[in-house]
């Protein structure tokens, strides 16, 4: 084993200066050297004096801890005789453990430092409108190729421009609640096709649909599936205001 040589400074204790010790020089903690690390322990210790650094009890308690374990290694060993360094070895390794614990936590603390939690908000914890926008599109896209399937009408160039007709999102936000709240009112539930039975142009399918997700990104209409179909539903917020 090569020399140590390690600089005096503060430990902890008697433990954190032996595990330093057997750290420094690769020792395998199941299999301690007791000779080479009580010499080494106890000429730190010297060198504690030396600097007139104050030597607790703990230290000089664990040098003659130390000095009995490695008398007892020159004894000839019986096959039932416990090693001899079995209860330094399990204070080691408990050691060890919480030291290791301790830097963990104190890590944690600077990640984690002047962060905050939030409380739950209340309510059923019944979410109705997860991923509500991907599901209007997909309905949507649906609605657009049933659009294209069906044979163009033939009308006259006049009565085509005469029919076409600009709409707004602020109107048919205006529209889609209305609508919603007339058809719960009476007690029906709101298929998201039937939005658009009465929608006779591409601008105004368009229009009521961004309308419509409007109204959902702002909370005030609540998509519900079931099965393969989407509902639409004013939220009770909106509805309470209403009354």
């Amino acid at each position: 084993m090569e020399a140590l040589n390690l600089k005096v400074e503060h430990f902890e204790g008697p433990l954190d200066l032996l595990l330093a010790l057997i750290t420094k020089n690769k020792i395998d903690i199941f299999d301690i050297p007791i000779a080479e690390i009580a010499d080494q322990y106890m000429a730190h210790i010297d060198g504690m004096k030396e600097l007139n650094m104050e030597v607790t009890s703990d230290f000089i308690r664990m040098a003659a801890e130390l000095m009995l374990i490695k008398s007892k290694m020159l004894l000839p060993v019986k096959p039932a005789d416990e090693d001899p360094r079995k209860e330094l070895v399990d204070a080691l390794l408990e050691y060890r453990r919480a030291k290791e614990l301790a830097a963990f936590l104190k890590l944690q603390g600077e990640v984690y430092y002047d962060r905050y939690t939030k409380q739950p908000d209340e309510g059923d914890g019944i979410y109705t409108r997860e991923h509500a926008v991907s599901l209007l599109t997909e309905a949507f896209a649906r609605i657009k190729l049933r659009k294209e399937q069906r044979p163009e009408e033939t009308v006259e160039l006049f009565e085509k421009f005469e029919k076409e007709r600009y709409y707004t999102v602020s109107e048919k936000i205006v529209f889609v609640i209305r609508f919603l709240y007339r058809m719960e009112k009476e007690g029906e539930q709101v298929e998201f096709l039937q939005l658009f039975e009465e929608n006779h142009s591409r601008n105004e399918i368009i229009a009521t649909f961004l309308a419509l997700l409007e109204l959902v990104k702002s909370g005030r209409v609540d998509v519900k599936k079931q099965r393969n179909d989407l509902f639409l539903i004013l939220s009770k917020k909106h509805t309470e205001g209403k009354r």
